[in-house]
């Protein structure tokens, strides 16, 4: 493939990707001058957060008249999210300029098309682009076969028809895809896959100073060498969602959340343990909502919880938390459903909860369960079983003395019972304590204690 290139005036090559370096004739007015600059990061994962983040970015761009740089550093991320984005930048009336920085950032995955979706795309020295391949962008589930190629196929078509529209190296991106090539930023230069290098933003603007771009049918003129940029901030919420959408921190919650209900139901008190473990789930479920999960995995920890409950609830002593904590590691290790490394729960961390699980149910199951088999020791409950001394003969009805307190009393074998003897409380019958004489030998060993 014969690659046009561009010495710019401080000596940074051009591909032929669609900008140019001339101006448009003086005496044609319609076109728009872009003098100012936003910029914004995207660095981690491509998730919904961010995808909602960029979106937002593009339309403060657009309704100020700035061109958009988006700074990032990015190993992958979700397909969803990331044809959002692409869709955006495509479809709004103003320069996008992807800039993979700092030195060391990577655009992999999905990133590198975010990058060939831009109208400019340029990499810091010692970054890279690349290993796009279906099965490291996050939302394909494990496949193989014919469906895995099919999925190749799309992908390719996609990468390729967007290195066209800005007429990029289209050989290298389909590589990318198939054989997950991943190249450096001056390896990428003389490709043709990317515009431009700079060091930073400064000498990125510099080099664009003077470019013009056609887009949606309007031409931009990039008026910037002294132009400043101003950085849009995320909002908390925004990096909040971001940080738990992690793979890694959504389980952590999940599991912290699992604690909090177990607790709960050990040990009954206001319900703060609860409502704040139930709180952890929600947002575990929330962050499992943005990744590639398996619903099979997502059930069997459900299950776990479920089990956990039961077993502390109906004081089992542990016999239901064993299949509840195998239920739990089969669960999360099924969990997420894709070979991208970047979304997957480490291992070590399934393995670290688990323990941490077991242990915990453990202590609290058997806690529970000598609880649930002590005799009630207060309340009506607690008086069943105890030895009461008759004081009133009972013919079959009469008085008891128990605790101190007196009762009536009846015989439950309507015998006659006289008084003095010793009594077992067999039950109670409102507030009449149904009783039985004590066997001879225990009332004379009780006499003569």
């Amino acid at each position: 493939m014969l690659l046009l290139t561009i010495v710019s005036e401080n000596g940074t090559l051009l591909g032929d990707t669609g900008i140019s370096d001339n101006s448009p004739d003086s005496d044609n007015e319609n076109y728009t001058e872009i003098k100012n600059f936003y910029t914004c990061e995207v660095k981690g994962i491509i998730d919904a957060p961010i995808s909602n983040f960029v979106t937002k970015c593009l339309k403060k761009s657009l309704d100020s008249g700035y061109g958009l740089i988006i700074l990032m550093d990015t190993p992958g991320g979700i397909e969803t999210s990331m044809r959002d984005i692409i869709t955006g930048i495509l479809n709004t009336g103003i320069p996008v300029i992807v800039f993979v920085h700092p030195e060391g950032a990577r655009a992999a995955s999905a990133g590198t098309f975010i990058t060939m979706a831009s109208d400019v795309a340029v990499m810091a020295p010692f970054t890279s682009i690349g290993a796009a391949h279906p099965v490291n962008i996050g939302g394909e589930q494990q496949i193989s076969g014919d469906m895995l190629e099919k999925v190749t196929n799309d992908s390719v078509s996609y990468i390729k028809n967007l290195a066209a529209s800005k007429n990029r190296n289209q050989e290298w991106v389909e590589k990318a895809v198939r054989e997950s090539d991943s190249i450096t930023s001056g390896e990428a230069l003389e490709l043709g896959v990317i515009d431009l290098t700079a060091s930073d933003t400064e000498t990125l603007l510099e080099n664009i100073d003077g470019k013009t771009i056609d887009k949606l049918g309007k031409t931009y003129i990039l008026k910037s060498k002294n132009s400043t940029t101003e950085k849009i901030e995320t909002d908390l919420i925004t990096r909040f969602l971001h940080i738990i959408a992690n793979p890694n921190i959504a389980y952590i919650l999940f599991i912290i959340g699992i604690f909090g209900i177990i607790y709960e139901f050990s040990q009954p008190g206001l319900g703060i343990s609860g409502a704040v473990g139930v709180l952890l789930i929600i947002l575990g479920l929330y962050s499992f909502s943005v990744l590639p999960i398996n619903y099979a995995g997502l059930a069997l920890i459900i299950l776990a919880i479920i089990l956990f409950i039961l077993d502390i609830a109906l004081g089992l002593g542990g016999i239901l938390s064993i299949a509840g904590i195998a239920s739990l590691i089969i669960g999360s290790l099924l969990l997420i459903n894709t070979s991208a490394p970047y979304l997957k729960i480490a291992r070590s961390l399934i393995i670290s909860a688990s323990v941490v699980v077991s242990g915990f149910i453990i202590i609290a199951a058997r806690a529970t369960y000598r609880i649930h088999k002590l005799k009630p020791a207060t309340g009506m409950e607690g008086i069943i079983g105890e030895t009461a001394v008759v004081i009133r003969d009972l013919n079959p009805e009469g008085l008891v003395k128990v605790s101190g307190e007196i009762w009536k009393a009846f015989s439950i074998n309507g015998e006659k019972i006289k008084k003095g003897e010793k009594v077992q409380i067999i039950t109670l019958d409102g507030l009449t304590l149904k009783v039985s004489l004590l066997s001879k030998q225990n009332n004379i060993n009780k006499k003569g204690g």
